[in-house]
């Protein structure tokens, strides 16, 4: 070891790292990791006090580092490791948003399949997210559900949806509503069920009832033509309308139920009720429930306006077609239109109105089955009757066959606005007016 003075001497761990212008810690690890020249006393534990020279430190240190900055690597391995930390925290903060995201916004029922006996629901991108075998052997086709799913429709025989997938109670999330459809067999068709999102059963609906109409029992076994939903008063909360008829007869139901599936309102017609409408006839700002259908005992079509908050009771009728127990009906208006000359020569019991819409001038269109079209104001005064091409041609045949001798003019049609008869509490009346309380 060269001569050397007391001023290239340093006696502690503070006076190298001084030197050196780092921290003790890092002299700790260059002295580990790259050999810097400290000394001890002979025969000294490592913790002894140690001492340096400046010339060795010199030395070593532009061996050591050469042509970089000590420190500045050392700033540049922080800054790696730091940047290495935040880029692990972020993967893993983007992992659990995914996470929670997934959680918070699920795969919502969006299709299905129907494969014998079993109903599969399918997301969005037909992915199957639950199945349900309904052990029905006689479950109607895929084919049958796609042409009766979701919304309303004018080209089957079953207008309203037989499945249908909407968020009945505001939370974000879609429930599956099913009808239980057979190919032949005219019973157990009587059920609405409900499942959530992942395919728990939430409700079922029971249609029907036992009824007795005159001396006639009717058992429970209830068919259901079909359902809706709407939130008719607001509240973010779908209401179900339900209807149905019994196997293989009438009376028919129509059922109101909340989202949960309690049954708040139901409604008895001595006849089929076919499809339903809203609108807000008379301007306070409230929708009413309009339904159409068709009246036994008077053999013609009906057209029956409903508060929806009040449904109960049954159809205006007489004789055999009083159900007991059912009472008057709430409705705010019940009308019928006449049974036709074509329709007795064809050998048909009744006249009944199919479909029910609101035209862009604010009309209600009510068309039978055989194609007559009477539109009514919302006084539900008739406003004009119009002939459907079906209705033509089915008056030309029966004409020719010498079935019927009357002709298809002004005077026909007034005839048939003639014909209409509104239900006022008491009596049937001619001229247009609403159930009386």
């Amino acid at each position: 070891m060269g001569e050397f003075s007391k001023d290239d001497l340093l006696r502690s761990w503070k006076e190298i790292a001084a030197y050196l212008g780092c921290d003790v810690r890092t002299c700790y690890r260059w002295e580990h990791e790259r050999g810097l020249p400290v000394h001890r006393a002979e025969d000294a534990e490592k913790k002894s006090p140690v001492f340096a020279y400046k010339h060795e430190l010199d030395a070593w240190f532009r061996e050591a580092f050469k042509s970089s900055n000590p420190l500045e690597s050392e700033r540049r391995a922080y800054l790696w490791l730091k940047w290495a930390g935040i880029g692990a925290t972020a993967l893993i903060l983007a992992a659990i948003i995914l996470y929670v995201r997934g959680r918070l916004v699920p795969r919502q029922p969006a299709d299905f399949r129907v494969d014998g006996s079993v109903l599969y629901i399918l997301d969005a991108k037909k992915h199957e997210l639950w199945r349900w075998d309904t052990g029905v052997e006689d479950l109607q086709t895929d084919s049958y559900y796609r042409s009766n799913f979701q919304v309303k429709h004018t080209d089957q025989s079953n207008i309203l949806p037989s499945l249908a997938m909407k968020d009945l109670d505001g939370d974000g999330n879609k429930e599956v509503l099913f009808a239980l459809k057979t190919v032949r067999d005219q019973t157990g068709e009587g059920v609405l069920l409900c499942f959530d999102r992942r395919g728990r059963e939430r409700w079922r609906f029971q249609a029907g009832r036992e009824l007795v109409c005159a001396s006639q029992r009717f058992s429970p076994d209830f068919r259901i033509a079909g359902f809706h939903t709407r939130d008719i008063d607001k509240d973010g909360r779908r209401e179900i309308f339900v209807e149905s008829f019994h196997a293989p007869d009438w009376p028919c139901q129509l059922a109101m139920l909340d989202a949960s599936g309690k049954l708040v309102g139901e409604f008895w017609n001595a006849g089929y009720l076919r499809e339903l409408s809203y609108q807000d006839l008379d301007g306070d700002g409230r929708e009413e429930l309009i339904v159409v259908g068709v009246n036994n005992e008077y053999r013609g079509g009906c057209l029956v306006v409903f508060d929806p908050q009040r449904i109960s009771g049954g159809s205006p009728q007489t004789g055999d077609f009083v159900c007991h127990g059912v009472g008057p009906g709430s409705m705010i208006s019940y009308v019928t239109v006449p049974y036709t000359d074509v329709s007795a020569a064809r050998g048909r019991p009744v006249d009944g109105l199919r479909t029910v819409e609101i035209t862009a001038n604010n009309w209600i269109r009510a068309t039978t089955s055989n194609g007559i079209i009477y539109e009514f104001d919302f006084s539900l005064k008739c406003v004009q009757v119009t002939f459907g091409h079906g209705f033509m041609i089915d008056h030309y045949e029966t004409r020719k066959a010498g079935a019927v001798t009357s002709v298809l003019d002004d005077g026909y049609k007034a005839n048939l606005i003639g014909g209409i008869r509104y239900w006022n509490g008491s009596a049937w009346a001619a001229e247009s007016s609403m159930v009386r309380r």
